[in-house]
């Protein structure tokens, strides 16, 4: 039907794929942050690259397929589709970056902050594209420009 096939499209898919694993990537950040002063604690992370390159190959199968479907991430270890549309993540840790402090741990509190503010920033502007994207649908709906 055609009012599936809009409000299950590959870009709402997409906004929906991207505003999830900014939450789950939220969750690893807090917990590195959490634990920044346990001795021997590794950092944890969610590579942004990897889970772009495996949105963009499910993008490409999704547009080649002569059915709209689901888009199916299976870019690696990290971040796998689940059925529902949701997300499984297995964060890697990551290795120290030549600097290993006298705890044992590999986090520094700086950049950790600033890849905090980076998924914030990316969840927010998920976030209010999907808002967007909805907006102009009731709008349609509705029958009224504004």
């Amino acid at each position: 039907m055609w009012l599936d096939r809009l409000l299950s499209g590959p870009t709402i898919q997409s906004l929906e794929l991207t505003a999830r694993f900014a939450e789950l990537r939220q969750r690893v950040l807090a917990e590195n942050l959490a634990n920044v002063d346990t001795p021997g604690y590794q950092f944890k992370s969610l590579d942004t690259a990897r889970f772009q390159s495996a949105l963009h190959d499910a993008l490409q199968a999704s547009r080649s397929s002569p059915r709209p479907q689901a888009l199916n991430l299976r870019g690696g270890t990290e971040v796998r589709s689940r059925a529902g549309g949701g997300l499984d993540i297995t964060p890697s840790t990551e290795p120290a970056d030549n600097v290993l402090f006298h705890d044992g741990t590999n986090t520094r509190v700086e950049r950790l902050m600033a890849e905090i503010n980076a998924n914030a920033l990316s969840y927010e502007l998920a976030t209010s594209l999907l808002r967007g994207k909805f907006e102009t649908l009731l709008r349609a709906v509705r029958g009224r420009v504004t």
